[in-house]
């Protein structure tokens, strides 16, 4: 049971965004807790350790150490550091009735996760196993771009920054919005299922740049929109840093509530600890989002009693447009 009292009036302020959804969705609300952590709550729990694990293909490094992750992101992902350790990951998943993997890495210096010699054998692990595979880039260049679309990847994940002096100071990256801007422009131009990511409050716990990478966004044609609070790492640069207020980043998903309203737009894994992650998630149903990756204690009822119906999915949320995935919720013994 959660100790946090949820508020279940929609003010005028969120009233908006709750419509959107309500007009132009269904009334389902989906959870996800994918196994790149061991989760459960009173209403549900993942059940396969290895069903959508996370792989690294640089293991713990990353040339960029920026200000918010330093790499330690990188510690959680099992490391594939050669084609061939990929596929062998890939027949354990498949053996054990798994569902898929995410793929990730660090970023050399000039920001791009080096994929290109992974392709290959991505395309051999759909063929031969039909996992589903999510591959979270850095920046895109039209080479890696042409190179996802032949592996036959089900979605590409990439964060947009949109503003130039936190991809100098946090990234430590010397690149521009453009730059991102073109990424999700090459991925779009291909048709690849895209999913977006914003981190809210990256730019040293402020708001910069998070409306102008949404307005990015709402340019291309994309699968979703996951959006995530800066949360504070222990063993970057940034762990003492506070995150925005829960009212500024529901601000933000109210944004992009009313920019996209017939794109799933979602609360991803991470936000901060405590009290404000329940208020965030509370501000996330409140804004008409579609989903929320690992959702807190006392949400899932809570978005019960605003006339939502849970379903829930073991995969990683960007997948959300894949609708058989999803499973009903069970609370109290009723769907």
């Amino acid at each position: 049971m959660s100790y946090f009292e949820f508020n279940e009036e929609v003010n005028l302020k969120y009233s908006e965004g709750f419509e959107i959804r309500k007009n132009n969705f269904n009334s389902v609300m989906h959870f996800y807790a994918p196994s790149i952590k061991s989760y459960e709550t009173e209403d549900f729990k993942n059940k396969k350790s290895n069903s959508f694990p996370p792989f690294s293909i640089t293991g713990n490094t990353c040339s960029l150490k920026c200000d918010h992750c330093n790499a330690e992101i990188l510690k959680s992902m099992a490391p594939v550091l050669e084609p061939r350790d990929l596929y062998e990951r890939a027949r354990v998943i498949y053996g054990s009735e798994g569902h898929g993997f995410l793929l990730s890495g660090g970023s050399n210096s000039k920001g791009i996760v080096d994929i290109l010699p992974y392709i290959a054998t991505i395309k051999r692990i759909k063929s031969d196993f039909n996992l589903k595979v999510i591959v979270h880039c850095g920046l895109v260049t039209e080479e890696i771009a042409d190179g996802l679309l032949d592996a036959g990847i089900d979605s590409a994940m990439l964060d947009i920054i949109g503003d130039e002096d936190t991809i100098c100071k946090v990234y430590h990256l010397n690149a521009t919005v453009e730059d991102y801007d073109n990424s999700l422009k090459y991925l779009s131009e291909r048709n690849i299922n895209s999913s977006p990511h914003v981190v809210i409050g990256l730019k040293h716990g402020k708001i910069a740049g998070e409306y102008g990478a949404i307005d990015i966004i709402s340019k291309y044609n994309i699968s979703s929109v996951v959006l995530v609070g800066f949360m504070p790492m222990t063993g970057t640069k940034m762990e003492n840093i506070t995150p925005p207020e829960p009212e500024e980043i529901g601000d933000v998903f109210l944004y992009a509530r009313k920019k996209f309203f017939d794109t799933p737009v979602l609360l991803g894994c991470e936000r901060p600890y405590g009290i404000s992650k329940l208020k965030i998630e509370e501000f996330a149903v409140k804004a008409g989002l579609n989903g929320i990756a690992y959702p807190s204690e006392g949400v899932i009822p809570f978005s019960v009693r605003l006339g939502l119906m849970p379903k829930f999915s073991e995969l990683c949320c960007s997948l959300i447009f894949a609708e058989e995935t999803l499973l009903p919720i069970r609370i109290g013994g009723k769907v």
